[in-house]
């Protein structure tokens, strides 16, 4: 691994990410947490962290910062994300602070900011928590007004009473699911057996206990299913699901034992949400599969792009009053419940649908539109990315004839299929996806965009 992927800190309007000990080091945690309690005027901020072996030492530097602005801080402790975005609201929070690389492999750690509504915190609101870091204008209260840390234990309950309200948990009940989960030893572990004790189907956990290290691959993606799909034969199970460690993403197993591309569960859910919302909204980003509009226009809704990510996505949600949002990656969020891509929903929504709709889960697959979608990374220094990014929209040559979109990157959309190239926010890498109804064309104009970008970097 290069060293420019180890040694990159990542920060952004939502928070910061970096390599533990290489670019995300205690001083930088103590600074950036200090930037949001100097942002949040020393108010009171909910703290949870994932099982990473490097989250108690950030947890530490998070705490220590907020504390130093004269922030309260209730701390939650081992928990995942959207459980802790749930939990602002109900305990009068002004924001939360988010400890965990999510879909982010073993050394990666993050800080994701989240504001007073449960939301990922807005771009505006960012950059001024951005300002404040890198000004070092920080809020010092002095000694006797230093901030106080209370430990929370109890906080799950009241997320799993609003998800039982949410769902058709009664259906579920009847319909007596056995159900495979694998929360890569993530925040997610201790809270299955409640969950599944909640809507009432039989759990079968993989991976499932709390370890700093992962037993797989942390992204929710087919390579990384093959352990649930070679169990799920074994228990007789209806259905698997692969987690990220924050258990914010979540990728399906069908009762075939198919590890179903990460792109299926935003669309295969919001085709169960919008048969009880016709003509509403769904929003999604500018590089998630066509099924998805597509499931949109059979239910005579209307589809925004956003800009990738869970801040763009909710902003959109409010501000087109939307009924549903995600994106490719797994991440579905629904308004009416909380304002996070949350797995625990997403589980429960599969569940529903199952529940109400006689089926197994590989025919509701099946009944989706088949397209051939190709993921591809260019890895290299941010700064270079992007002159690379701004050398392809200079030279077009190779999306000609598309309809070009500069929403979001570049996205190059034909009547075949589709075409998006934009930089991570997240990692230090351009990111190449393509689409089409035939695998062959999907693939060739994936590759000449990194070839193109090859020779740039």
């Amino acid at each position: 691994m290069a060293d420019f992927r180890v040694k990159t800190l990542r920060l952004s309007s939502f928070g910061i990410r970096g390599f533990t000990g290489e670019s995300l080091t205690p001083e930088i945690v103590i600074d950036f947490a200090s930037a949001f309690g100097s942002f949040a005027d020393g108010g009171r901020v909910l703290v949870g962290r994932d099982t990473r072996l490097s989250s108690p030492m950030v947890h530490a530097g998070v705490t220590a910062g907020l504390l130093a602005t004269g922030c309260e801080v209730l701390d939650l402790g081992i928990c995942p994300t959207p459980i802790l975005q749930f939990a602002v609201s109900r305990y009068q929070a002004r924001g939360a602070i988010a400890i965990s690389g999510g879909h982010m492999r073993m050394g990666w750690n993050a800080l994701v900011l989240i504001n007073a509504n449960g939301a990922c915190l807005d771009p505006v609101s960012g950059e001024a928590v951005l300002d404040i870091f890198h000004a070092r204008d920080f809020r010092r209260p002095g000694w006797s007004r230093i901030g106080a840390a209370t430990e929370v234990s109890d906080f799950a309950e009241a997320y799993f009473d609003a998800l039982e309200a949410q769902l058709d948990t009664a259906a579920i009940r009847r319909a007596n699911l056995t159900v495979a989960i694998d929360p890569v030893n993530g925040a997610a572990c201790r809270f299955l057996a409640p969950f599944a004790q909640r809507l009432g189907f039989k759990l079968v956990a993989i991976n499932a206990e709390e370890a700093g290290f992962m037993a797989r691959d942390p992204e929710p993606r087919p390579r990384n299913a093959r352990q649930v799909a070679s169990i799920l034969p074994l228990v007789h199970a209806d259905v698997g699901f692969v987690g990220s460690s924050d258990f914010g993403r979540i990728s399906i197993v069908t009762d075939e034992g198919e590890t179903a591309s990460e792109e299926y569960t935003f669309p295969l859910v919001a085709d169960h949400v919008l048969r009880r919302a016709p003509g509403g909204v769904l929003v999604t980003n500018c590089c998630t599969t066509r099924m998805a509009d597509d499931v949109a226009a059979a239910h005579n809704c209307r589809v925004v792009k956003a800009p990738v990510g869970q801040a763009h996505i909710m902003a959109a949600l409010a501000d087109e009053n939307g009924a549903i949002g995600g994106e490719g990656n797994g991440s579905v969020a629904v308004p009416s419940f909380s304002r996070a891509f949350d797995g625990f929903l997403t589980i429960g929504l599969v569940l529903e649908s199952l529940a109400q709709r006689p089926g197994k889960i590989s025919a509701r697959l099946h009944e989706l539109p088949h397209y051939h979608i190709v993921k591809r990374q260019v890895y290299g220094e941010p700064r270079r990315c992007y002159r690379a990014l701004e050398t392809l929209r200079e030279n077009t040559e190779e999306l000609a004839g598309g309809r070009l979109d500069r929403t979001d990157g570049l996205r190059a959309d034909w009547d075949d299929g589709w075409l998006h190239v934009r930089a991570s926010q997240t990692e230090p890498m351009i990111r190449i996806i393509s689409e089409s109804r035939a695998r062959p064309r999907a693939e060739e104009r994936a590759m000449n965009i990194v070839r193109l970008l090859e020779r740039e970097l």
